[in-house]
């Protein structure tokens, strides 16, 4: 039973999909039972993972492997070995507990969709599923198909549910993510065929290419080469993550987009770029980042400083919270361009605490338009009177997000800040801007929505109901759990952090 725990944990969301597929069209409250039932078992089921996870170890765990697909002599009379390889170690367990943690409460937040509630869960429940594999996937082909099965679920439920511009942005973030998943499939390519040099098959388990790039001799795979490939990989990720300039497709999604939807979307999809960061570029190919740490440093404080200050201008809530995310993102880059022990576990904690919060704060913000019609924050004000408690999670949330001491967001910032003033002292000094601007900018965006007098229109709107407490409160207390005492993140990184950082000598 347990070595079959991560199957499980990734097609539980898709069998559930199948059997809605054969609910009566009508039958709103059973489709939507069955997504949550099969959410909860997933998030369940990596919770008994992460309570048998054996904190000490390096290596991969609960892993499952099967050849899946062998052709010969494809390549200089070499095999092509592609396997059904799963596994978790201190990496990946993070972002499968986040995925569980954050699919269910957005299936939970999905209550209100009426307008062909079938097909909303199934695509839920497919784009769930994709998540889940790309967490556990070992095999460079197996991740990569459940990338993509990620973006066409994305797509409809944007096209379909989403606001007026639906069809537009739907289009323009499929052309986006799928320009990026093209890159991610050309970096993988060269890797697997280049580590074959050194294995002598063509093999694309992420651990057979990470051991043969470590060892190979330089005359095999060349320090050229790493180089090469790690600037496609960074283009990938540039995208996938939306950073500047490839940033624009971000808001317009979260714009579009269902509260829900906004939800998966900031909380999980948006950390699939920064795995491959972690796992692809820092796990394979630390060298070629210590090569081009100053040009990743400059990108990270770019983002950190540009999305700030667009932050600043905006009038809608969601795009204000997109660039907000972009620049948490932006400090992810600074840290893991120090490539020091602080840097990349303080990127590793941002990545996570930005998922959390990105979580509630769409959430939140998707509560406060059912009830108000706008997330405009020239049409909101003095909501503290008819609805205190979504108006104090509110302020919760926003206060996590600047790094209010105590929750995720400070200790992930002091985390980054000191890998990278250890490394990029004057670049870190700019990048720090961007924490006083993220208080200017939601604090001033606090205090438009929440205080002053409360308009005509907005006098008698209700408060939070029973079932909005559960992602609220789940998700504010995960966010002060890990600002609080952090060591419960870290002692499950740790482990995998000094393996990559022992790769470059650190």
């Amino acid at each position: 039973m347990m070595g079959n725990l991560l199957t499980l944990i990734v097609f539980l969301p898709l069998l559930a999909a199948l059997i809605i597929g054969f609910v009566p069209r009508g039958n709103h409250s059973q489709a939507r039972a069955i997504a949550l039932i099969a959410t909860f078992l997933s998030v369940l089921l990596a919770g008994i993972v992460y309570a048998n996870f054996d904190f000490g170890a390096k290596g991969m765990q609960f892993t499952q492997s099967a050849e899946w697909i062998n052709i010969a002599n494809v390549y200089q009379d070499k095999s092509l070995v592609i396997g059904y390889d799963l596994g978790v170690d201190g990496l990946s367990m993070p972002f499968v507990l986040l995925t569980g943690i954050v699919s269910f409460l957005a299936v939970l937040a999905s209550g209100k969709v009426q307008h062909r509630t079938k097909e909303y869960f199934i695509w839920f429940l497919l784009l769930i599923t994709g998540l889940y594999g790309c967490f556990v996937a070992l095999d460079l082909f197996l991740f990569f198909l459940f990338l993509e099965l990620t973006l066409i679920p994305m797509y409809f439920l944007i096209g379909i549910w989403g606001g007026e511009k639906k069809g537009r942005v739907a289009s323009k973030l499929l052309v986006y993510r799928g320009l990026g998943s093209a890159f991610i499939l050309v970096a993988f390519i060269g890797l697997a065929f280049k580590a074959a040099a050194a294995t002598g098959t063509i093999s694309l388990n992420m651990l057979t290419i990470a051991d043969a790039f470590a060892t190979a001799s330089p005359d095999i795979i060349t320090t050229a080469f790493k180089n090469g490939i790690f600037l496609v990989l960074l283009l990938a990720i540039l995208i996938e993550e939306a950073f500047f300039p490839f940033h624009t497709w971000l808001p317009d999604t979260h714009e579009q987009a269902p509260s829900a939807v906004s939800m998966i979307v900031g909380g999980v999809v948006m950390k699939i770029g920064a795995y491959v960061l972690f796992r692809i570029a820092v796990g394979i190919l630390p060298d070629s980042i210590k090569h081009y740490a100053i040009l990743i440093a400059v990108l990270g404080v770019i983002n950190i400083v540009y999305a700030a200050l667009i932050a600043m201008v905006q009038k809608d809530w969601r795009r204000l919270l997109a660039f907000s995310a972009i620049s948490h993102m932006g400090i992810v880059l600074l840290g893991v361009a120090a490539m020091n022990q602080a840097g990349i576990q303080g990127g590793l904690f941002m990545t996570i605490s930005s998922g959390l919060l990105s979580a509630l704060l769409f959430f939140l913000i998707g509560a406060i338009k059912e009830r108000t019609g706008t997330t405009m924050i020239a049409g909101l004000g003095g909501l503290s009177k008819p609805m205190p408690v979504l108006a104090g999670f509110l302020l919760a949330a926003a206060l996590g997000s600047l790094g209010l001491p105590g929750m995720s967001g400070f200790i992930s910032e002091i985390l980054a800040f000191m890998g990278s003033f250890a490394a990029f002292p004057v670049l870190s000094v700019f990048g720090a801007l961007g924490i006083i601007l993220a208080a200017v900018y939601l604090l001033w965006a606090m205090q438009r929505t929440t205080y002053g007098p409360t308009t005509a229109q907005l006098e008698g709107v209700s408060d939070a109901r029973a079932v909005e407490y559960v992602p609220a409160v789940v998700l504010l207390a995960l966010i002060i759990l890990i600002g609080v005492y952090p060591q419960i993140l870290a002692d499950l990184v740790n482990p995998s952090i000094q393996t990559f950082v022992s790769r470059i000598g650190g």
